[in-house]
C-alpha cells in the first residue's frame, strides 16, 4: 500500500532540513536510523516470519521455524525456550482453558501442551482423525477457552487439498459436522457470545457450540470466493459485529446476512483484523495487507471503530488517509508500510499490540495514557 504522497512529503521535509537546519549534535542520519530501528530486534525474528504470538501469563511466546521464543511481558530481551519440543517446525500456537498447545508438523506428539510454559508433554487422542491416511494435524484455532484442530489431506483424482475441523473434548479431538467439507485452510475464529465464527477461504464457518458447526453457506454467496478469501475475522464486542477482512473489502457479519464496506484498495489481500485503543480514545480497527501470488499488498488500513456498528457500517466505511489511530504518518511510513501483514495480536492486559510480518520481523507497539508509543521492531 505505497502512498506516494506522503513519500514525496518525507523528501521535501529532507531537503528542506539539508538546506535549512542544523541537525545539532545528533546528525541526520542518525535521526533518520532512530525513525526506521531496521536490524535492531532479535535476529532470531529479524528477517523472519513468527508463526505466532501469543501472551501466556506473564510472558509473551513466539514461534519462528524450529524454535519457541519467550520474553517477559514486562519486558527485556527473547530467549529460546531450550524445554520446548525440538527438531520439528512450530506452526501454531494458542492458549485454552488455562493450558499453552503448540503444533509441531510431523512431530509425533503432534500437539504439545503446557502450564507453565517451560514444561511440555504430548497432548491429544488422534484416532478420530480417520479421513484419509495421509490426514495430519495442520493448526491450532482457540477461542471461548476452546481448543480446535484443523487436519489436512490430499487426494490425486481429483488433485485436492481438503480440511477437517476438530475440537477438544477432554483430551480427545473429536469431529465436528466440518469434515471432508473444506478446500481452504481454516485461518481465524471469533467467538461472539453466542456463536463461534470461522473463517476459510471462501467460506465462514458458524455455530453455537463445536459440534454444531455449519457452512454460512446461505449468507456466503455473493460475498466470498477462491478468488475472493476470507482470511480472518474479529468480534468487537462494543459494537457488537463480527468484522471480517476479504479482498479489497471489509465485511460485518450477522447471521441475517452479510454487508460489505467500502473498498479498501481494488485489489488488497486483506490477512487480518483487529480493534483496538486508538490515540487519544475510542478505538480503532486495524486490517493488515499480505502479499501473496502476483498480488502486492503491504502495510495496513485504519478506520473508526465506531463505524463497525449495525447502523453505522456499510458503503460509507472506507480507510482513513491520516495513519494517525494507532501512530502518526512518520512512524508508519518508516516502518510497516512496505512489509507484508501475516497476522495482528494484541494483548489487552499489557496493552501492547504485535504486528507479524512476511520475512520483516516481528514489531510492536504500546498503549498507555491514551496514546501508542509506535512501531518498534521486537
Amino acid at each position: 500500500m505505497k502512498r506516494i504522497l506522503n513519500i514525496a512529503a518525507s523528501v521535501l521535509l529532507v531537503a528542506l532540513v539539508l538546506v535549512s537546519c542544523d541537525p545539532g549534535t545528533m546528525g541526520l542520519f542518525e535521526m533518520l536510523e532512530q525513525e526506521k530501528p531496521i536490524n535492531k530486534g532479535t535476529p532470531a525474528l529479524n528477517a523472519n516470519t513468527a508463526q505466532f504470538v501469543l501472551r501466556f501469563g506473564a510472558d509473551y511466546y513466539a514461534a519462528v521455524g524450529k524454535t519457541l521464543l519467550t520474553r517477559p511481558a514486562s519486558g527485556g530481551v527473547w530467549t529460546t525456550v531450550s524445554t520446548a519440543p525440538s527438531g520439528y517446525d512450530i506452526t501454531s500456537g494458542v492458549v485454552a482453558g488455562g493450558s499453552m498447545y503448540i503444533l509441531c508438523a510431523l512431530s509425533p506428539g503432534r500437539v504439545y501442551a503446557s502450564n507453565d510454559g517451560s514444561t511440555w508433554t504430548p497432548f491429544g487422542d488422534y484416532s478420530a482423525l480417520t479421513q484419509d491416511p495421509d490426514e495430519t494435524p495442520k493448526g491450532l484455532l482457540a477461542a471461548n477457552n476452546q481448543l480446535f484442530l484443523v487436519s489436512q489431506w490430499s487426494t490425486v483424482d481429483p488433485d485436492t487439498t481438503h480440511y477437517a475441523i476438530y475440537y477438544n473434548n477432554a483430551g480427545t479431538f473429536t469431529p465436528t459436522p466440518i469434515t471432508n467439507a473444506i478446500s481452504s485452510l481454516p485461518s481465524s475464529i471469533a467467538w461472539d457470545g453466542t456463536n463461534y465464527w470461522i473463517s476459510a477461504g471462501n467460506t465462514v464457518f458458524r455455530g453455537a457450540d463445536p459440534w454444531s458447526l455449519m457452512n454460512d453457506s446461505a449468507n456466503v454467496a455473493g460475498a466470498f470466493t477462491a478468488a475472493n478469501p476470507v482470511l480472518s475475522v474479529w468480534y468487537d464486542s462494543v459494537n457488537i459485529g463480527v468484522i471480517a477482512a476479504a479482498t479489497g473489502k471489509v465485511w460485518r457479519l450477522t447471521t441475517g446476512g452479510y454487508t460489505p464496506s467500502g473498498p479498501f484498495g481494488s485489489s488488497a489481500q486483506l490477512s487480518s483484523v483487529i480493534v483496538v485503543p486508538r490515540n487519544g480514545g475510542g478505538a480503532a480497527t486495524i486490517i493488515g495487507a499480505k502479499s501473496w501470488g502476483s498480488s502486492t499488498s503491504t502495510g495496513y488500513y485504519e478506520y473508526d471503530a465506531s463505524q463497525n456498528s449495525l447502523a453505522n457500517f456499510g458503503s460509507g466505511v472506507v480507510p482513513s488517509s491520516a495513519y494517525d489511530m494507532i501512530s502518526d504518518n512518520s512512524n508508519y511510513v518508516t516502518t510497516l508500510d512496505d512489509l507484508s501483514i501475516e497476522g495482528f495480536y494484541y494483548d489487552s492486559v499489557g496493552q501492547v499490540l504485535f504486528a507479524r510480518t512476511v520475512g520483516g520481523g516481528l514489531w510492536s507497539n504500546t498503549y498507555s495514557a491514551g496514546t501508542w508509543s509506535g512501531w518498534d521492531r521486537e
